[in-house]
């Protein structure tokens, strides 16, 4: 509240109000007053910014009045749905007492509060992708983690025991992964590096609470509400049982009751999946372009063939978690096969799924309270086919698809029940009545016969009225105020009989009533309110008996994700000719003819040019490709990336044959730019990234690095790069692509036994290029960079200027200064050179006017004319 307000001088109204706000400082409080939610102050000025409403004023006890703005309560969804995707929390505050009963100012009191993590209503989420929030609960042991999508009851935990360190880097890859949109976190936290990414990302909303409750309250929390069974799986995980009780003490904070949806805890093993970290991600652009940070060109949006947004859901996790497990990945490709190979069978599941709506949230609504009747037809909609899609499944010759058909579940009772007691086109308002089907309920039945028998009474009456009084327009209308009244226009109130009467004065007319009509309206609309509460109180008998097989139509909608999913890559495959990879073990890739999935796709029929990759034998595990920018250096190193992900998440792979083993973790270093919010250049940026790569990659895992050390002088970049390599090969011996512009490390695959060249092969006439993006073994002894700026469109005299300068610079290089002259000029013939005048030779070396090059290659000359003498 602004100073210029004096509390004490406010109405008691809005001193309610701030006596309220204090305790909800971090949300904008929405205040039932009548028909709105009204917010004042500051709250007033921001929402009314935020949704673009007229920001007004209310009497307040001062001589201004109070900022003010506000919302018709029937929408009010949609306002707060606005709020929380702009990053807001939002506290309602309702009338818990009726008004007319009221002496004094109206009881009220906090319903509900909404934030970006607790949102449940469908239309403001994503639908493919959940809607995370996140606990984080840290100790000098470690980690803990726990993430739930309330909207459909998932709820997942693990840990992370390192040094501090590492621990970090592992949490800021998970949180990407997870990509919450709001986070709760141990008032104590103290991890800096964690805590200097969180507030970096303004776009998450960051709860800190406190954690000062013991670990047997913490302990009773969790097992109050997940049960003994949840509890077991959690109670040797003590550092992700307090996370998990911090989570679900924030959900349950402000509603009261059980929801049944959230009833299980699957325990998240992160060294069972494939490793991909948050630079990987990005860079494969797995699930957004890095240009525009949006959905389109992205692997995820290539890849979703699902007909449920469950299923997509589903594949979105695949995708962010692929197995490393043998035996799981090819049962997995042996599913996608079976649809694959028959694809009529395939779009008969497309058929089945075409008409399931988002079950998993549907239900998530029912638990909350906040469904209606138009969401019971939905989900009636969705298990209609169940049925018959079962029959079909246990018809087809596959042991494991013929598995899944016995285990979904029978959901016929809930079918039944929503068929005979929902009409099929229900409003949306569930206290109203005109939701409960004729002949479900007896009682119901009566009253609605009741009153119709009474709006007919009033039809008559309305005649005889007419007939009686000889007014032909007389009308009897029905006014929410007002009740039923009998209208008369001016010019009839000479025929108005004594026994009317006034009830009020219109500009053109009169209403008026009588004995009768004042029955006949007490008959209807006492039959209207019993019949509205009857059928919101059958309503709700419904909703208990769908909530009472939540856990049943929760297994169901999980065997319906991982069929959608499942059809979903056969579909991928079949129209984009995919091949299924062979999983191996043994650390070797081979793939013919590979293509980039995504870039293929936005190029014309046979555009794209494919390309072999064989890597990870003993002499070939790590592969320097050279060659000019533009000519497909990264499109191939990030293809080789993606197939080996698709194949683990358990896709066939965009070539015509490939044998991929299974690697533990992939890891790119791709492109240059600084970081300027994080204080980081560059180049210490790539260093970055190289450290992460280095300290966590195995002889198991796949590396892509593209142009390190080009942020630096050239040659602290070409020693840094030179020393890598060496790094690589003699100690991690990971499986490496490492595109570069420094042709000297080309020197090394006759140094190091696991290293190989490669190159990108271009056509070189009339002085202009033609890339032909095919990789072959070689070398390329220069970048072409002049030849990449001229096709970049750069002024003629420009380019012709810098041939000038380059052939300076060769010049340079053939002209030995000093004592160099009769080194360099001799190389070629140090093989002939006796011991004697080899040593005189050295002698007149001068290192320091010696470049890195230069230095190497007189080093490798001497060296073999030694081993010769």
């Amino acid at each position: 509240m602004n100073s210029d307000f004096k509390y004490d001088k406010l109405t008691p109204m809005l001193r309610h109000y701030v006596d309220v706000k204090k305790n909800f400082e971090d949300s904008l409080l929405l205040y039932r007053v009548g028909d709105f939610y009204e917010a004042f102050f500051d709250d007033a000025i921001i929402i009314s910014k935020n949704l673009q409403l007229a920001l007004t004023g209310k009497e307040c006890g001062h001589d201004k009045r109070a900022p003010m703005c506000g919302v018709p309560h029937h929408v009010i969804d949609t306002y707060i749905n606005k709020l929380v995707q702009n990053g807001f929390k939002i506290a309602l505050c309702d009338q818990v007492e009726d008004p007319k009963m009221a002496k004094g100012l109206v009881k009220r009191a906090i319903t509900r509060v909404i934030s970006p993590g607790t949102i449940i209503d469908l239309e403001s989420l994503d639908k493919k992708e959940n809607n995370f929030l996140l606990s984080i609960y840290e100790n000098k042991y470690g980690i803990g983690a726990c993430f739930s999508d309330i909207s459909t009851g998932k709820l997942m935990a693990f840990e992370i025991r390192n040094n501090q360190s590492i621990s970090a880097n592992k949490l800021i890859d998970e949180i990407e992964k997870i990509s919450p949109s709001e986070i709760i976190i141990n008032s104590n936290f103290s991890n800096k590096k964690v805590l200097k990414y969180l507030n970096l990302n303004k776009e998450i909303l960051i709860n800190k609470i406190d954690d000062s409750k013991d670990y047997e309250s913490l302990s009773e929390n969790v097992y109050k509400n997940l049960g003994v069974e949840n509890f077991k799986k959690i109670e040797n995980m003590r550092i992700a049982l307090i996370a998990i009780s911090n989570l679900l003490d924030y959900i349950y904070s402000y509603h009261k009751e059980k929801l049944a949806h959230i009833n299980d805890i699957e325990i998240l093993d992160i060294a069972s999946y494939m490793q991909l970290d948050a630079n990987t991600r990005r860079n494969l652009e797995l699930h957004s372009n890095i240009d525009k940070k949006g959905k389109d060109n992205s692997l995820f949006k290539l890849i979703d063939k699902a007909d449920t947004v469950m299923g997509s859901r589903l594949l979105n996790m695949w995708l962010e978690r692929p197995l490393i497990e043998k035996e799981k990945i090819d049962k997995r490709l042996d599913l996608v096969e079976f649809f694959f190979l028959n694809p009529d069978l395939s779009n008969k599941v497309s058929y089945f799924l075409d008409d399931i709506f988002d079950l998993e949230r549907i239900i998530g609504k029912i638990s909350y309270q906040r469904a209606n009747a138009r969401d019971f037809i939905s989900l009636k909609t969705s298990i209609r086919n169940i049925p018959e899609f079962k029959k079909f499944l246990a018809g087809l010759d596959n042991k494991d698809i013929i598995s899944f058909s016995k285990n979904l579940p029978d959901v016929s009772n809930i079918y039944d029940i929503l068929d005979k007691s929902i009409v099929e086109d229900p409003p949306v308002l569930i206290t109203e009545g005109e939701i409960i089907k004729e002949g479900f309920n007896d009682d119901l039945d009566k009253l609605k016969k009741d009153s119709l028998s009474a709006e007919n009474d009033l039809i008559a009456y309305e005649n005889e009225q007419k007939e009686k009084t000889g007014i032909n327009k007389l009308k009897i209308n029905y006014n929410k105020n007002n009740g039923y009244s009998i209208e008369i226009t001016k010019s009839n109130l000479d025929l108005v009989p004594d026994t009317y009467i006034r009830k009020q004065t219109l500009i053109n007319r009169e209403r008026y009533t009588t004995e009768r009509l004042e029955e006949l309206s007490n008959l209807i609309l006492g039959s209207s309110d019993r019949i509205n509460n009857l059928e919101y109180e059958i309503f709700c008998q419904i909703r208990e008996f769908i909530l009472d097989n939540t856990k049943k139509l929760q297994y169901l909608s999980k065997l319906i994700s991982i069929i959608d999913s499942i059809n979903a890559l056969s579909k991928l495959a079949r129209e984009n000719n995919y091949c299924k990879p062979k999983i191996t073990t043994d650390n070797i890739i081979k793939i013919k003819n590979g293509r980039h999935p995504v870039i293929e796709k936005k190029l014309k029929e046979n555009e794209f040019i494919s390309n072999d990759t064989d890597i990870g034998e003993s002499n070939n595990l790590i592969q320097i490709i050279t060659g000019p920018n533009m000519a497909g250096k990264s499109t191939y190193m990030r293809q080789m990336a993606i197939i080996i992900i698709l194949a683990q998440m358990g896709s066939f792979v965009p070539c015509e044959k490939a044998s991929i083993c299974i690697c533990d973790k992939v890891f790119t270093r791709i492109g240059a730019s600084d970081n300027i919010s994080k204080g980081e250049s560059t180049f210490m940026l790539e260093m970055n990234e190289v450290s992460n790569i280095l300290k966590n990659s195995t002889d198991k895992s796949f590396i892509i690095l593209d142009e390190v050390g080009r942020g630096t002088s050239s040659d602290d970049g070409l020693s840094i790069a030179m020393s890598l390599v060496d790094y690589l090969s003699k100690k991690k011996k990971a499986k490496t692509v490492f595109a570069t512009h420094f042709h000297e490390l080309t020197v090394l695959e006759n140094k190091l036994d696991n290293v190989i060249n490669l190159k990108i092969d271009i056509l070189e006439e009339n002085d202009s290029l033609v890339f032909l993006r095919k990789i072959s073994r070689g070398k390329s002894d220069r970048s072409y960079g002049i030849e990449v700026a001229r096709m970049s469109g750069l002024p003629l005299d420009l380019i012709e200027n810098a041939k000038v300068f380059m052939n300076k610079l060769d010049e340079s290089d053939e002209i030995f200064k000093d004592n160099n002259k009769i080194i360099k000029s001799s190389i070629d013939d140090l093989n002939k050179i006796k011991i004697d005048e080899l040593k005189n030779k050295v002698n007149l070396i001068n290192i320091n006017e010696l470049t890195p090059l230069e230095a190497i290659n007189i080093l490798n000359k001497l060296i073999d004319n030694i081993k010769e003498i």
